[in-house]
């Protein structure tokens, strides 16, 4: 074979290899990448998982006691502790969107994350922002998922490890100004018997998602997370 032959041939695998290189390389890299993203996604999940499941649990548990537990037939409009029974409600709404919205900002950075755990909560948590949104015309306290985001995002504050969602009392101080438009249709709805129907369907998603964060039952027990 002509020396020049086998040095055109020389060249020729030669960059062939170079290319194969690359071409694993920019496999690993990818690979790497979305290890990283799946870990951070994981590790976000559980800095927030407590907190978040705690006011799902918290909003479920109001959820039940208006479908299952007459809450507003005890403490209706007569009643001189309707205003603050109209209020820990609205209030538990807004901190369960604060944190839904929490996790969303944080995680959508991400790339849309691939651990199947990441992706249950995120079904989850989509699941109960589009029944809440749903427009039926049997149906009262529909809030659209743009308003779930508004109210969630007036609730977010900034804390000396991150961020998390006002308290109850600042929930309070702030509504007027920042709240009462965004709730002014749930306000009339909330003691009505059709809101009870979507009420109960998210009482039922909420208790998957809280069992969802908590598989092992360590917080709550699956007693404690009975469907309306």
């Amino acid at each position: 074979m002509e020396p020049a032959l086998i040095g055109a041939l020389g060249g020729i695998l030669g960059t062939l290899a170079t290319v194969g290189l690359a071409l694993r390389q920019t496999r690993e890299a990818r690979r790497q990448s979305l290890l990283a993203r799946e870990l951070n996604a994981e590790d976000l999940l559980t800095r927030y998982r407590e907190p978040l499941a705690a006011a799902a649990f918290d909003l479920q548990s109001r959820c039940w006691n208006i479908v299952k537990n007459n809450f507003f037939g005890k403490f209706d409009r007569k009643h001189d502790r309707f205003p603050e029974a109209q209020m820990t409600t609205l209030f538990r709404f807004a901190q369960y969107f604060g944190w839904a919205e929490i996790l969303r900002r944080e995680i959508q950075f991400l790339s849309f994350p691939e651990e199947q755990d990441t992706k249950d909560v995120a079904k989850l948590l989509s699941a109960v922002a589009a029944r809440l949104a749903l427009s039926e015309p049997d149906e009262t306290l529909m809030i659209w998922v743009d308003e779930q985001r508004a109210i969630g995002e007036r609730m977010i504050v900034e804390g000396q490890t991150g961020l998390r969602c006002m308290g109850y009392a600042a929930f309070c101080d702030a509504y007027a100004e920042c709240f009462r438009g965004l709730f002014k249709r749930v306000i009339d709805d909330l003691d009505t018997p059709p809101a009870k129907t979507r009420l109960r369907e998210v009482q039922n998603l909420l208790c998957e998602l809280v069992g969802q964060l908590d598989k092992k039952g360590l917080r709550y027990a699956p007693e404690q997370l009975g469907h309306a």
